[in-house]
Order: structure tokens, then sequence, then C-alpha cells
């Protein structure tokens, strides 16, 4: 206020010797001069507050630094316990470094003495697999043969039983046709003929009194008799085959016409008993075989 007291009482004195130009040039710079002023307060008043802001920032920041200074004392304190237990872990490293060089130089001798077993052992094994597959091979083999071998054996098994019931059939039916052929011919047995199962065969032999006269093929009475009997006991049946063999006794015979020898001889009598036995017309032709022996296998 003294300021501006002193402004107005410098114009007060002034404007009694100004012209009124002057004068009210003087009243406008003044009138400048009051808002300048104005701004000038506000300024400062403005200035003041961004001061106090400042100066509690400043204080803040005095706080902030002095905590930064304990924390940095603090972090120093530990940089020098890391530090010491970073050495402390560098000389153990060390240690363990050294150790651990002896410790994978016997590992890496030891290991290759592994590799090596393991190579030998691998080597081995590919062998002994090898062999294992060659004689699974073989064993596979084996059992197709013995499977083979087995329904091999299933099929002659099987052929087998079926030619024992083939066979069994024929004895049962060769052993009926001899119960038949004995019951027709009874009586007969024991004066010049015999029946005889053999080999699943009949034998039914007729002694040459029984049929012939000496040296002669034509049968006899008895020998028709006894030959019709045998073909009404072999009638019907159809699976049969029957050999008749004629024989000669060993007294060499001669002459002229049919019969010149024992061969003709033997021939013609199994002739003239086939004849004699297919005079039945239920016995079929096809199943009679007519075959001479001579005087040999008299």
């Amino acid at each position: 206020m003294s300021r501006i007291s002193l402004i107005i009482l410098s114009i007060f004195l002034i404007s009694s010797c100004i012209t009124p130009k002057v004068y009210n040039e003087l009243l406008d710079k003044h009138e400048i001069a009051k808002k300048n002023l104005t701004k000038n307060e506000k300024l400062i008043l403005e200035l003041r507050e961004n001061l106090d802001d400042k100066e509690r920032d400043i204080t803040n920041l005095n706080t902030l630094v002095e905590q930064l200074r304990k924390d940095s004392i603090a972090l120093n304190n530990d940089l020098v316990s890391c530090q010491k237990k970073y050495d402390d872990l560098s000389t153990t490293y060390d240690l363990l470094t050294s150790k651990s060089s002896r410790y994978m130089a016997e590992k890496a001798k030891e290991t290759k003495e592994l590799l090596s077993q393991l190579e030998t052992t691998q080597s081995e094994l590919f062998a002994k697999e090898d062999q294992l597959n060659k004689s699974t091979l073989e064993l596979e083999e084996k059992e197709r043969k013995l499977l083979d071998s087995q329904n091999e054996l299933e099929l002659r098994s099987l052929r087998v039983a079926e030619l024992e019931a083939i066979i069994n059939r024929k004895d049962s039916m060769v052993t009926a046709l001899k119960q038949k052929i004995s019951k027709a011919l009874i009586g007969l047995e024991g004066d010049g003929l015999t029946i005889e199962q053999r080999n699943g065969k009949v034998y039914i032999s007729l002694e040459e009194d029984l049929l012939f006269a000496s040296g002669k093929y034509e049968i006899n009475q008895t020998g028709k008799q006894a030959l019709d009997k045998l073909s009404d006991a072999l009638s019907y049946q159809k699976d049969l085959e029957i050999l008749v063999e004629g024989h000669t006794d060993s007294i060499p015979l001669s002459g002229r016409g049919l019969v010149k020898d024992n061969w003709d001889l033997s021939v013609m009598r199994a002739t003239s008993v086939v004849k004699r036995l297919t005079s039945n017309t239920n016995l079929d032709p096809t199943q009679l075989i007519a075959a001479g022996r001579s005087e040999f296998v008299p």
C-alpha cells in the first residue's frame, strides 16, 4: 500500500504542473500498472503455493533419499554377505569341479567299459536272437511236418478203420459164405472135399476122384451133384470173385485132340467146373475165372 500511495502522491504532485494529455496518459499507465500489480500479486501467490508444494516435495525427497541411503547401506551389507557367500561357493565349486573332473573321468572309464560290455552282450544277444529265429523257424517247420504227419496219420487211421471195417465185413461175409457152403455140401467133407478159410478167402478143394475119372475132364454124377449144391450156395453173391483152378496128377499125359498134355487137361477140367456152376442162372458168369495149374501145385 505504501508503494501505491507514493505513486498516487507523485501523480498528484505532477498533475499540478502537467498538461491534461500527459495527465491522461499517466492515468492510463497508472491503470495498466495497477492491473500488472494485481497480476503480479496473483502470480506471487501462485509461486508461493508452488513453492510450498516444492518444499513438501523436497521434504518427501529428503525422506526418500534417507530411506534410499539406509537401503543402500543394507544392500551394501547384503552385497558384502553375498560376496562372501560367492567366494565360499566359488571355493566349493572349484573343489567340486576338481572332484567332478576325477569323478567324470572315472565314470567315463566305467562308461566306456560298460559300453564295451554292452556291445559284446548286444552282439551275443543278436547271435542268440538269430539262433532263436532259426530255431523258431525249424520248430515251426517241425510243427508243420508234425501236423502234416498227424493229419496223414489221422487219414491213415481213418483209412485203416475203413479197411478194418471192410475186412471185418468181408471176414464176416466169408465166414458166412463158408458156413453156407459147408451146410450146402454137408456130408461131402472128408470124402474128397475140404473147405478152408484163409486170408479172407474160402478155398474149396475137390479131389480128382470126386469129380473126374483119371485123365478125363468130364464131370461124373457125384461131382455134378456137389457142384449143383455149390452153385446154389454161391448164387446171388454178387460181390464174389470165383477162381476155379484145375489140377492134374504128376503122371505125364500125351495125346491128340483137345487134350495134349496136363496143362490142357487142367484147363479143361476148370472149364468143365465153370460151365457146370454157371448152368445155375442165378450165378453171374462174369464172376468166374477158369485157370489150369497142370501137375504143378497138385
